[in-house]
């Protein structure tokens, strides 16, 4: 996420100074393309570009240095790179941003979560994905969906709010034991302080046919420039993810979130609807 957030950063900056990206590129000694890959997030800048485009866009003193910090953190190596032969960049992108969220707001309705899953409901899922995958290879995605869930128990554990079409939790994937065991996963989690499962049932007569994340991040300490938005939408498709990151598009993203909330059950409610599932 910090790699973004520096994208957004110096793309805001130089906005704000007039330049384009081409001009602004050639001021500091690098070809038109250059600065456009930095600014979508596509390349890591070396610290000293960093500065160097700081220092035309007339940004000095802590607030630069802050940025510079922010650079060198963007070029260190998340966890998730060791995952890097099944995890592709798009999905590696999300990985690093669910680490840093502060509030993780996710509706689902085709299936659980990542991050709620038990170990067999996402063997039995990624088996039976539309891409086929190696049996060495749904062993590689079964381990990094393990190894995300650790944020859950972490001391930085992000709020997590969940609403849960009916139908992906009736969805029998696995079967019936692999989604009973699932099912009691969901109703131990939601016990957890900061974590909120909710179910929209069928009977609201209403839903949404997407499922979509809406990350919140906490803001970059002072005297980091206010720049950035904290806030984004990923959406899932089926060889890659949308990132939505307009005032807009998030506004809209989050309004229909807390629609759907209110049609959802409470989650005393919830809890109740899952116990019977469970026995059914």
């Amino acid at each position: 996420m910090k790699r973004r957030r520096l994208a957004l950063t110096l793309r805001k900056l130089r906005e704000q100074t007039g330049l384009s990206s081409a001009e602004a590129a050639r001021r500091v000694d690098h070809d038109a393309s250059w600065l456009s890959r930095i600014e979508i997030a596509e390349v890591r800048p070396h610290p000293n570009d960093v500065r160097a485009l700081l220092t035309l866009y007339g940004v000095a003193g802590e607030e630069a240095e802050a940025v510079i910090e922010v650079a060198r953190q963007a070029k260190q190596r998340g966890w998730w790179q060791q995952y890097s032969d099944v995890l592709p960049g798009w999905f590696a992108t999300y990985v690093g941003m669910e680490s840093e969220a502060s509030v993780i707001r996710s509706y689902q309705c085709q299936m659980i979560p990542g991050l709620l899953q038990t170990e067999d409901y996402a063997r039995a899922a990624f088996r039976g994905a539309p891409v086929p995958m190696r049996d060495e290879e749904v062993e590689r995605q079964v381990a990094l969906r393990m190894e995300r869930q650790a944020i859950l128990g972490s001391a930085g554990q992000p709020t997590l709010r969940v609403i849960l079409d009916e139908g992906a939790v009736r969805r029998a994937v696995g079967g019936p034991d692999v989604l009973r065991a699932q099912i009691t996963r969901l109703l131990e989690e939601s016990s957890r302080s900061r974590l909120q499962i909710q179910v929209l049932p069928f009977g609201a007569g209403t839903g949404f046919d997407g499922s979509f994340v809406i990350l919140d991040f906490p803001p970059l300490p002072a005297p980091y420039p206010d720049a950035v938005e904290d806030r984004l939408v990923y959406v899932d498709t089926l060889t890659g993810a949308l990132y939505l990151e307009a005032p807009a598009e998030v506004a809209g993203y989050a309004a229909a979130f807390e629609q759907l909330a209110a049609n959802a059950l409470s989650p005393s409610e919830s809890r109740d609807t899952l116990r019977k599932l469970a026995v059914e």
